[in-house]
């Protein structure tokens, strides 16, 4: 089989999901907000050269402090307004930049300088709705705006889940409590033994978003960043392990944005334990969706491809899930499944492949393949005309 790359780079990819009966696509704004930056020498603010009216964007202006320090003004400007904002949109933000210098006083030779970028309008939301969705075997999270009844990949982010011995369940779920900087007690350990306090020692790390009242299981930071960077990560105790950075950028995020019942902003810089439970209304604005799906289909600039994930819990070879888990989220890597999330990712009759090239070559994949490898369907179709 010919392989293209042993990177398995997730951004960039149309990504379509089911929840609650909507379809959701991620938009890509990269291209349309790229502009150059640009001095406009006149009597006048306004830039001919770029639309006023970018369809998806709002112009923001912001004022004009150094010339030498702009693009970290803006960054910096970004950050507040959306933590969790990834670091490709930030640089197409920033891309879109716009200086004009307006002249005040001829007589005097006093100007002004005026600072503006293309900001996708989703971002100015002021009580913008989520979804956090989870893919067991991937071992990655994406998170999503749900924006005018469109879904919008803002970022994914490595995870570690639950140990076969300690599973992460499938399911759906709202995020309903915060802890910064919590205590953890190892529910293994002795009653009496007293808990790990807060600070380095500590395997829940700065942040815990909790997402499931049923059992002890929540999102939250580590002790153990290095463990983010393994290919295999079922190594938690049934909790979903983050990124430090990551975990600290959806801190930011949740106190500024999405508690809006009172003000708890001031959790951004803090090293003190407090806890905070949402408030019915802000349950539902942070739905969380986890499933268990041993493949994916995606597009690049390279076409078409699949990745193939371990099967970590057994699940797919007749291992019990539990009560708590649904199985409707789990979809396993069947020649069935796969042929039909293909067909499903491009318009009727227009199929890359028809079935008689398509079966053998998703056949031959399920029985020779390597986890977390992107395998590209033209590179396998061509492979299999040269034997």
């Amino acid at each position: 089989m010919i392989k293209k790359s042993s990177k398995f780079k997730l951004f960039g990819i149309l990504t379509v999901i089911l929840v609650s009966g909507l379809v959701y696509t991620q938009a890509d704004y990269s291209q349309e907000a790229n502009k150059s930056t640009k001095i406009v020498e006149t009597e006048s603010v306004t830039n001919n050269t770029s639309p006023t009216n970018l369809k998806g964007y709002k112009k923001v202006t912001l004022p004009f402090e150094n010339a030498e320090t702009i693009d970290a003004q803006i960054e910096d400007y970004l950050f507040d307004l959306w933590p969790i904002m990834n670091d490709d949109e930030i640089q197409a933000i920033i891309g879109s930049k716009d200086i004009s210098k307006k002249l005040v006083n001829d007589t005097l030779g006093h100007v002004e300088f005026s600072l503006t970028i293309n900001v996708p309008e989703h971002y100015l939301d002021p009580t913008p709705t989520m979804l956090w969705e989870l893919n067991i075997p991937e071992f990655t999270s994406r998170i999503y705006q749900i924006y005018n009844n469109d879904t919008i990949l803002i970022t994914v982010w490595p995870n570690v889940v639950g140990a076969p011995s300690t599973k992460t369940y499938t399911g759906y779920y709202n995020i309903f409590r915060l802890r910064n900087w919590p205590t953890w007690k190892d529910p293994e350990s002795d009653p009496l033994e007293p808990a790990t306090p807060p600070g380095p020692g500590n395997p829940l790390g700065l942040f815990a978003a909790h997402y499931d009242e049923n059992s002890l299981r929540y999102f939250h930071g580590t002790n153990k960043n290095g463990l983010l960077k393994n290919e295999y990560r079922a190594l938690s105790h049934g909790c979903v392990r983050n990124d430090n950075g990551n975990i600290d950028k959806m801190k930011k995020f949740i106190v500024k944005r999405m508690v809006t019942s009172q003000d708890i902003s001031f959790w951004a810089n803090s090293k003190k334990s407090m806890m905070y439970n949402f408030t019915e209304e802000e349950k539902q604005k942070f739905p969380v969706r986890i499933k268990y799906k041993t493949f994916e289909i995606g597009n690049d600039s390279y076409g078409d491809y699949i990745v193939f994930f371990k099967d970590v819990y057994g699940y797919a070879r007749g291992n019990r899930w539990s009560k708590f888990d649904r199985e409707e989220l789990m979809t396993f890597s069947t020649v069935e499944n796969i042929v039909a999330e293909y067909k499903a990712e491009h318009k009727p009759n227009q199929f890359q492949l028809s079935d008689d090239k398509l079966i053998p070559i998703v056949e031959s994949l399920i029985s020779d393949h390597k986890d977390y490898q992107k395998y590209y369907f033209d590179d396998l179709h061509q492979g299999s005309q040269t034997k």
